[in-house]
């Protein structure tokens, strides 16, 4: 890693933790899993509420139901985190280039390799930060609105998945985590090749977020080869990610565990095609009129 993009990447987070914006961003991936999480809350409240006025019998959990609160509240503050890479990402190169800090950088500081290099270590820096705080927000909110209840699951009496119920979620939560934070990587290293190639963050930001609509579109067609694209592993708008089945086992479905396709499919390309991008980008910078 050379000088230049290791001070690059000193200026960029200087200008991070100095930017009001992104101190709102930061607000807002620790508050919205708790908004999450207690408007889940309200909802089985409401639920319960209206069976028992009905004398109707209801189903569901009657241990472990913390869990369930805190994959909501998670997952929706990855959504965020995903919007959140790409508008910080599809800044850098393109806004740089626009008010001629790029052109500065290259000429003081850094090479053109080493000032799209320094931009997008940021990625894994912001991804690593934020889903720390969106699982704070999270399991704040599941210990003060959604009950705290840390259990195994238990259902009708039953325990579900055995004893080790507990030590089983956490493990594919882990996984899940892992996989999603790699996938939020390669979304960052996305918005910086398409950052370096067009003209201004605004049409940066767009293309951006109409690559990964359309691919939230048509995804569902490919079968189980969307496993081989970045962006499938990722909490993007339409979830599809180890995530989506997190909430599932931690309602006691036992088919939510998250496949060994999807998990090595999940360690393997959003890494490759997220290095692949910061090739590309530092490709496009070399060659473009700066």
């Amino acid at each position: 890693m050379s000088a230049g993009a290791l001070r690059v990447l000193r200026a960029e987070m200087v200008r991070l933790a100095t930017s009001r914006t992104a101190w709102v961003g930061a607000a807002m991936a620790l508050i919205v899993p708790i908004l999450r999480v207690g408007a889940s809350a309200v909802a089985e409240r409401a639920r319960r509420f209206e069976a028992a006025a009905e004398g109707r019998e209801i189903g569901g959990l009657e241990s472990g139901t913390g869990w369930a609160m805190l994959v909501d509240g998670w997952r929706a503050g990855l959504m965020l985190v995903t919007a959140l890479l790409l508008v910080q990402s599809a800044r850098t190169v393109a806004g740089d280039r626009e008010s001629g800090v790029l052109r500065l950088a290259t000429t003081r500081s850094a090479s053109r390799t080493g000032a799209v290099v320094g931009r997008a270590l940021m990625g894994p820096i912001l991804v690593l930060g934020l889903v720390a705080l969106t699982g704070l927000g999270a399991w704040c909110g599941a210990a003060l609105l959604g009950g705290g209840d840390f259990g195994n699951l238990v259902e009708y009496g039953d325990e579900l998945f055995g004893p080790e119920g507990v030590s089983l979620i956490v493990e594919d939560l882990q996984r899940a985590l892992l996989i999603a934070s790699l996938g939020l990587m390669s979304i960052h290293a996305f918005g910086i090749v398409v950052s370096s190639i067009v003209p201004g963050p605004v049409v940066a930001l767009a293309v951006s977020l109409a690559g990964l609509v359309l691919w939230d579109v048509f995804k569902g067609s490919v079968g189980e080869a969307n496993l081989f694209v970045f962006a499938t592993h990722a909490p993007t708008f339409d979830d599809s990610s180890p995530m989506v089945e997190m909430a599932k086992i931690s309602r006691g479905m036992s088919d939510g565990l998250v496949s060994d396709l999807a998990f090595r499919t999940g360690l393997l390309f959003p890494a490759a095609e997220g290095l692949l991008f910061v090739a590309l980008a530092c490709l496009a910078v070399r060659r473009a009129r700066i």
